[in-house]
């Protein structure tokens, strides 16, 4: 049922006329918690779908919710909250660029 709304949600923005207008951008987070331990901790995917730039594209960096934060708060000219700002969360740049620096592609 999940699968199905997101779905549902996806579609209507996409067929807005808002989606068409300047740079936008759905990011879906699955967070399915796993309770993995180390070496192999809990990793879950992370889809950017912008109406701009490169699609298909793959990140082998590991982001965290700090990262998504970071960068949306970048985007939007926030100030930082929490941990968002510290030196070690990286903003998901590669995700949401518009130009063909440092993507991996993914030719599935």
């Amino acid at each position: 049922m999940g699968d199905q709304a997101v779905q549902k949600i996806v579609a209507a923005i996409h067929s807005s006329s808002v989606w068409k207008k300047g740079k936008n951008a759905i990011v879906v987070i699955w967070d399915e918690n796993d309770y993995s331990v180390q070496p192999i901790t809990n990793q879950v995917v992370a889809i950017v779908d912008t109406n701009y730039g490169f699609h298909k594209l793959t990140s082998n960096v590991f982001y965290d919710h700090f990262s998504l934060l970071r960068t949306l708060e970048g985007g939007f000219k926030l100030p930082c909250l929490n941990h968002a700002c510290d030196a070690s969360t990286q903003a998901m740049t590669d995700l949401f660029a518009d130009d063909n620096r440092h993507h991996q592609h993914d030719d599935n």
